[in-house]
């Protein structure tokens, strides 16, 4: 019944200083450029000419190695032959002397100096599931599940550093703030009422918005799931990965040029004139005036969904980013070799796959809540104006001397 019982733990320091770490111990010239921010950029070499400019960014020649330490014990249980194989793995990782392009006063002559700037703690836990619940000489089943937790917090910054600037904007921006999560979405919010936490408009029913930044969003999820089931009978195999993300939040500019632009199905649920061409107004926000007392002032659609309403302040740009997926599946048929005895080839498998086949994003509507506008970087939660997720299909023939 039981096959293997096994117990493992390790702890683990590794330090980190690549190519980034020597080039930033310094201050170095980069290629010029010049633009107005909306035209083109002049870049240099330009005409044949050569321009290069300081870097806004200064190194640190004081600058020390980042160090992670890593603690993990995991559980390995196999049962039946096999045929049930369980993995759990809880880990804490503490990684310090984390090196961060720290914000400067722009009026030093520079923008950002580079230096150790913090700490951060990740804790987690794993769970892996490896089943075979069909076996036998023509059919069999094969399961493959896990599940994955974490959460990184920020411990430390360095001293006078009130939080370290990812990615972004004046509003929005990813921020490390210490005592939070990793990568917090800052922007401007609604004002909200003191006792009731509802959000306060003004008179004419439009929400009042803070004159400066904060917490409006966490992009990080609660935790993660994905399971591969693969069916196998007589040569054909059929494999679909499924994934579901619990939790995390984005800044969408996308759903948000769709909705105020009035061009998606909840900007139409109500005409926008009646018969005597009266424009209506059957929207109103869950609000209190700044005397406390319920809101009563309806909107059209456009003033609702507007700059001035949904979309006055950063916050109201925020989504909700719980989705499940067929991230892909596979059909294959693997031809017997007895057909291939006359032919140069040994092996031949036709398959047939597609991938982001389907989305379930109940609270992100109409698009894929998968896209990150910084790229691959420290920093995520921002979407703007990223291209739909395309979804692939095809054929293939694998053919094998």
């Amino acid at each position: 019944m039981i096959d293997n019982i096994k117990i493992r733990g390790n702890r683990a320091k590794v330090g980190k200083a690549g190519g980034e770490f020597v080039y930033s111990t310094d201050s170095y010239f980069a290629g010029a450029s010049a633009a107005d921010g909306f035209g083109p950029t002049i870049a240099f070499p330009f005409n044949g000419l050569q321009g290069f400019t300081l870097s806004n960014s200064a190194g640190n020649p004081f600058l020390r190695p980042e160090f992670t330490t890593n603690k993990e014990i995991a559980f390995e249980l196999a049962f039946f032959k096999n045929r049930i194989n369980l993995e759990y793995t809880i880990y804490t990782q503490k990684s310090t002397d984390l090196i961060f392009a720290v914000p400067v006063s722009a009026t030093s002559g520079i923008t950002s100096k580079v230096q150790n700037a913090g700490n951060l703690t990740n804790k987690g836990k794993e769970f892996t599931l490896n089943l075979v619940p069909v076996k036998s000489k023509a059919f069999q089943w094969d399961i493959n599940f896990n599940y994955t937790k974490f959460k990184s917090t920020v411990d430390q910054l360095a001293p006078g550093v009130a939080n370290i600037f990812l990615g972004g904007f004046t509003t929005p921006n990813i921020r490390l703030v210490v005592g939070d999560e990793y990568g917090q979405i800052y922007g401007n919010a609604y004002v909200r009422d003191a006792k009731t936490g509802k959000i306060v408009v003004n008179a004419n029913g439009l929400p009042q918005v803070t004159s400066g930044v904060q917490k409006i969003g966490n992009p990080n999820p609660k935790y993660s799931m994905g399971m591969t089931n693969t069916f196998s009978w007589n040569g054909f195999s059929l494999s679909v990965l499924m994934e579901y993300k619990k939790g995390g939040q984005i800044y969408s500019r996308n759903v948000a040029d769709l909705q105020r632009n009035g061009v998606v199905k909840e900007t139409a649920e109500f005409p926008r004139y009646d018969a005597a061409n009266v424009l209506q107004k059957p929207y109103i926000f869950d609000a209190v005036y700044a005397n406390g007392t319920p809101n009563t002032t309806y909107l059209s659609a456009q003033d609702y969904y507007g700059n001035s309403g949904k979309y006055a302040a950063a916050e109201g740009f925020i989504f909700e980013t719980t989705w499940f997926r067929i991230r892909e599946a596979n059909f294959s048929y693997s031809i017997p070799s007895a057909m291939l005895k006359k032919t140069p080839f040994s092996r031949a498998e036709f398959s047939v796959y597609g991938r982001n086949l389907f989305l379930h994003a109940p609270n992100y509507p109409h698009l894929d809540p998968e896209q990150n506008a910084l790229g691959i970087s420290n920093a995520q939660g921002l979407e703007f104006n990223a291209l739909p997720q395309t979804r692939t299909m095809g054929m293939g023939l694998k053919l094998i001397f």
